[in-house]
């Protein structure tokens, strides 16, 4: 017993700080109780942070862009998603969103083992719905040209209807568009404050679950008895050459790694999916005004008739180019977008039958739940889209076109001809989103 020795233990706190009468500084349960506090201050400020962030930069900042109709600069709107004109700023972005996602999600998930099978199917559902942020969102800046171009051409057609800022405020069109923009941001902060709960109970669940273990493990010993420490990864990998299955410290540090990853993919995820929503809706918009530009041809005196009939005509055709220009924008994205989700309902589902609903099962529906919502947004906006296109050849019908000469006429033919050309978003371009892809998916 000579060489036996007594080493006293060295506790670190989380924080700085004496928690009322709880003896954190020398006692293992007083410090495991008093860091679950510290984990709770923690979850809360960084959800505060991403919720601050994800709204100032995803939400604010876009809808208060959409007031563009009411003298505002089309840079705005580009300054979203890193799709501004300087290009450095756009590669810095682009490039930055890709370094994270293969260094810290592919390359881990791809090239190194999984214990299991189960972790195996549950790392491939993770990787896609990854793939599906960070891929998703490259794809969409990527067509930074062609969404500029809809940018200009939304632009162009409020030239148009606001030409001069005389244009009277409580117009029917300015009003339709005032409404919407205020839904918009409302929308848009709900869905925010969706993102930052749900990546937080996905990143934090696992957390809470191992630092359960821990202190059921430190109490035991405590006891003079043994518990192993069971480990929850927040991403089901092997993080290079990182114990981050069965080491404290090596847990803490992926934990840290999870959660860059965690912040960055709703960030990109929240950004994407508000700035396409957002877009399509916008150019539902502008055909919603085109109908009421046709509705109010009919109280137009015959001396302006034609003057306003021109307009008409060239509103339509810019809000046809705006939904064409749309579609080449959202091509790519849409296609990765489909396949993606339908590869996460299979994994997910594999996953439930083969393991069961366990709380990795919980967090893969959670997974699933999410693509199959935003499927659902782009299916539902779409087809809005297209019956909204299809109703100003409907309008056009019920404009007293038999009262007047024949070159009126001949514009009308125009518009309704026009108005029989599907307005549609496709996936490879030939695949139709719309609710009843949904459907049949």
């Amino acid at each position: 017993m000579g060489n036996e020795s007594i080493q006293s233990i060295q506790y670190y706190p989380n924080l700085e700080e004496s928690f009322y009468w709880l003896d954190n500084r020398s006692s293992v349960s007083g410090y495991a109780a008093f860091s679950a506090v510290a984990l709770i201050v923690f979850a809360f400020a960084s959800y505060n942070h991403v919720t601050k962030l994800l709204t100032l930069l995803s939400t604010i900042k876009y809808c208060s862009t959409l007031f563009h109709l009411v003298s505002i600069s089309i840079d705005e709107l580009n300054f979203l998603s890193g799709l501004t004109q300087e290009t450095t700023r756009f590669g810095t972005i682009n490039f930055l969103n890709l370094f994270i996602y293969i260094a810290a999600v592919l390359v881990p998930k791809v090239y190194f083992p999984y214990p299991n099978t189960e972790a195996m199917i549950r790392g491939l559902s993770e990787l896609i719905f990854f793939t599906n942020v960070y891929v998703g969102f490259f794809c969409f800046i990527s067509q930074h040209r062609h969404y500029r171009d809809l940018l200009n051409a939304i632009d162009s057609f409020v030239d148009v209807v606001y030409p001069t800022a005389t244009h009277p405020s409580d117009s029917p069109s300015e009003q339709i568009l005032i409404k919407f923009n205020v839904k918009i941001q409302k929308l848009s902060v709900a869905f925010c404050w969706y993102i930052a709960v749900t990546a937080t109970f996905y990143w934090l669940a696992p957390c809470l679950m191992t630092y359960r273990s821990i202190y059921m493990a430190s109490v035991c010993v405590e006891n003079g008895s043994a518990q192993s420490i069971q480990y929850y990864p927040n991403l089901e990998e092997s993080f290079y050459w990182l114990d981050n299955r069965s080491s404290v410290y090596g847990y803490a540090t992926f934990s840290i790694v999870a959660l860059l990853v965690f912040t960055v993919a709703s960030y990109n995820n929240a950004t994407k999916l508000l700035t396409i929503l957002t877009t399509i809706k916008y150019c539902n918009t502008l055909l919603q005004l085109v109908i009421i530009e046709v509705d109010n041809l009919n109280h137009v005196s015959s001396n302006a008739i034609d003057r306003e009939l021109k307009q008409v005509i060239q509103l339509h055709q810019r809000a046809v180019r705006c939904v064409a220009l749309l579609n080449q924008t959202l091509s790519f994205v849409m296609t990765v977008q489909l396949a993606l989700c339908i590869l996460t309902w299979c994994f997910t589902l594999l996953y439930i039958l083969t393991v069961g609903l366990d709380v990795t099962g919980m967090n893969g529906l959670l997974i699933m739940f999410n693509m199959t919502l935003e499927m659902f947004g782009y299916c539902f906006f779409c087809t809005e889209l297209a019956t909204t296109g299809t109703l100003i050849a409907r309008q056009s019908y019920e404009f007293q076109w038999e009262e007047h000469d024949p070159k009126i006429q001949k514009m009308i033919s125009t518009i309704v001809a026009r108005s029989q050309l599907p307005l549609r978003i496709t996936a490879c371009g030939f695949i139709t989103v719309n609710v009843e892809l949904f459907a049949k998916l």
